[in-house]
């Protein structure tokens, strides 16, 4: 059953048909008693990327949490619902972001626990391909069981974002900072991801992933809600994600964290494996608007480093912070992982963000955090050439 994925019809978010939809998908798999014990306390990683409300499609769903909060309790466990977003791992971040989410509601209307142990655990983990020195929550380390509770989104450093990528979560805020710095290509970094999955294997029982209503365009955090109508979930993280690409009418093959997915044996070559449930046929959404996963790669060694700017400009994508458009809050001042960003004054003497494109890595981090979508993508000329890309499809929101 590990590479079985069930896929479930579910065409909004009123709680009775999510309920039904969820309990269905689950027992295609085998039922929630098959992934969980009377007396455990399971993790519900959640994606609570930034703070934004559900309607805005950013975050899990609330409706999704709470209909697997109701399976676990069922069977006398309990739940934890926990995620660190990309900012400070503290009570007074996250408060705003459970209540924002409605994960507030979900405890209130359960009794599930939200997440107040802001600990952290370090492990090392010398088997990991690139993750020898892992730091995670210590929540995670305590819980007896962790089902992955993601959004299926598109991400402009990935191409999308599902199961793989939203175990990214499991480690503390700022830590993601350093993580983007040290793992600067996205191969690597898609390594470091399963490195993740393979630190919490024995853990991770369920993936279960709200493609309700997903996102299009700039996602994780400004993209344009994108209806959907899905459920999907499954054992392997990368299987879930296979399904997630074919809904979006990508080839899966093209995203790199699939590509390492075959490489860490998470994947047959052929991508082959059993659905169950509904078909896939159903579900694929034409035209759905997904980033081209960002492939960049320093130009060190065979461009001379006068011409590397002009190079990076014309050949690949960048974020673009619009100077007239920018608030000034410098939130990715603070956590650009390279330090390529620094704050300058307005003749009105506010400030804005400006890019040193010569330190960017394209990990998007800017775009992803700043709380007003003033952060846009865009291509050089020479990319739009080679991929035929539009920027205005992807900053449309």
């Amino acid at each position: 059953m590990f590479n079985t994925v069930s896929l479930v019809k579910c065409n909004n978010y009123n709680q009775e048909q999510v309920d039904i939809a969820v309990k269905k998908s689950i027992e295609l798999l085998g039922g929630i008693d098959k992934f969980v014990k009377k007396g455990q306390t399971v993790a519900l990683k959640v994606n609570l990327v930034t703070r934004a409300n559900p309607e805005k499609c950013v975050t899990t769903h609330p409706a999704v949490v709470e209909a697997v909060v109701k399976l676990v309790e069922a069977v006398g466990a309990n739940c934890v619902i926990i995620d660190s977003p990309g900012g400070p791992y503290n009570s007074a971040y996250l408060s705003g972001i459970y209540k924002a989410s409605m994960m507030t509601d979900v405890a209130n209307n359960t009794n599930a626990k939200l997440n107040d142990d802001y600990n952290i655990s370090e492990h090392e983990f010398p088997q990991g391909k690139v993750g020898k020195h892992i730091t995670v929550l210590s929540t995670l380390d305590k819980v007896d069981v962790i089902f992955n509770l993601c959004k299926l989104k598109s991400h402009g450093f990935t191409g999308f974002t599902n199961a793989v990528k939203n175990m990214f979560g499991a480690i503390p805020g700022l830590e993601k900072v350093e993580m983007h710095g040290k793992f600067t290509t996205l191969d690597v970094f898609s390594h470091f991801l399963y490195d993740i999955l393979d630190l919490f294997n024995d853990k991770i029982k369920l993936h279960i992933s709200d493609a309700v209503i997903g996102m299009e365009g700039a996602g994780p955090s400004h993209g344009t809600p994108k209806q959907i109508g899905a459920i999907i979930a499954g054992q392997n993280p990368a299987t879930v994600d296979v399904v997630g690409c074919k809904i979006m009418d990508i080839n899966p093959m093209e995203m790199p964290t699939i590509q390492v997915g075959v490489e860490r044996g998470y994947l047959q070559e052929d991508l082959s494996f059993e659905i169950l449930g509904e078909s896939v046929d159903d579900f694929v959404v034409k035209g759905y608007k997904v980033p081209k996963p960002n492939n960049f790669k320093p130009f060190t060694n065979i461009v001379p480093q006068f011409l590397q700017p002009t190079v990076h400009k014309l050949m690949t994508q960048r974020p673009v912070i619009p100077k007239r458009n920018c608030k000034g809050c410098s939130k990715c001042f603070n956590h650009c992982p390279m330090k390529a960003i620094e704050m300058k004054d307005k003749k009105d003497g506010k400030k804005f963000a400006k890019i040193d494109y010569r330190k960017c890595i394209r990990c998007y981090c800017c775009q992803e955090l700043c709380p007003f979508g003033v952060v846009k993508i865009k291509s050089g000329v020479i990319y739009k050439i080679l991929h035929k890309h539009k920027d205005k499809k992807l900053n449309k929101n």
